[in-house]
């Protein structure tokens, strides 16, 4: 019995361990991040490197303000980000409830094709955005940087999507059928509301990777009315450490807020992904 428990603490410890040493790496990129906005140039540069600044300034955050145009750049990264992570999320919910409960030719090999989309790499596909924006005159453009960043992330939504319908109860496709319901009516006033811890989680991850994209607003966009934050901090910050890390914070900043908001919606939407895959 004493040997049980010793084994059964130690494998606690061990997992504290672990646990411990995820959340630091987790936590200390963004600490790391932060602190080193708080110092100058010299100090970023000195030899043996300090961890904590021995003068903090806040100086770099008012000129990177100046020279990101911060509040345009936030009102575009936050259309782009949010119109592209809300419409994925609506058209990737309904491609991934036909996956799952709709029968027709081809389709285990064209749900296989869709999500073998996602290891495609962005550079295989810029060229021809590219190209085709030049055509259609969609280039240097908000509607662009939406459409791109739609098409990109629907494929994570429906493989997303497709694991929470699955685990939802046909019964209730049933019921909703012998209630007159259609499967639109089904899949919105039935299946979604049973499913919204998925729906929230999907959406998120598609706003923070719209929020984090770069590769295609930086070449897709050109004038300063459509650049987002991440183009514009390249643009501001130049070679400088200091800079370049207060410009992270700013544009992590506005996320920290919405994640605090919906921080229970997410953890509940992975914990029932877990439940459902068990």
């Amino acid at each position: 019995m004493p040997t049980r428990r010793w084994r059964h603490g130690l494998i606690q410890l061990l997992l504290y361990a672990l646990l411990a040493l995820v959340l630091i790496a987790l936590v200390f990129p963004v600490l790391f991040m932060l602190l080193t906005s708080l110092k100058t140039g010299n100090e970023f540069a000195r030899v043996p490197p300090t961890l904590f600044p021995r003068e903090v300034t806040l100086l770099n955050y008012p000129f990177l303000f100046r020279r990101m145009h911060y509040f345009t750049a936030l009102r575009n990264t936050v259309l782009v980000a949010g119109l592209s992570a809300l419409g994925g999320t609506l058209l990737g919910g309904m491609a991934a409830y036909s996956f799952s409960r709709a029968t027709f030719a081809g389709k285990v090999l064209m749900y296989g094709l869709l999500v073998a989309s996602i290891a495609v790499p962005a550079m295989v596909t810029l060229g021809p955005v590219f190209i085709t924006y030049t055509d259609i005159g969609l280039l240097d453009t908000l509607q662009g940087l939406v459409l791109v960043n739609l098409a990109t992330g629907l494929p994570l939504a429906v493989l997303v999507l497709f694991a929470y319908y699955n685990a939802v109860p046909r019964e209730l496709d049933d019921a909703a059928a012998m209630d007159g319901c259609g499967w639109f009516n089904a899949l919105f006033r039935v299946i979604l509301p049973v499913a919204m811890p998925g729906v929230v989680v999907t959406f998120l991850l598609l706003l923070i990777a719209g929020w984090n994209e770069f590769l295609f607003a930086f070449v897709l966009t050109v004038g300063p009315e459509t650049r987002v934050l991440t183009v514009r901090l390249l643009e501001a910050g130049g070679r400088s450490y200091v800079l370049r890390a207060a410009g992270g914070v700013l544009i992590l900043l506005p996320l920290v807020p919405l994640l605090l908001l919906v921080q229970k919606r997410l953890v509940r939407g992975f914990t029932f992904g877990v439940v459902a895959d068990g």
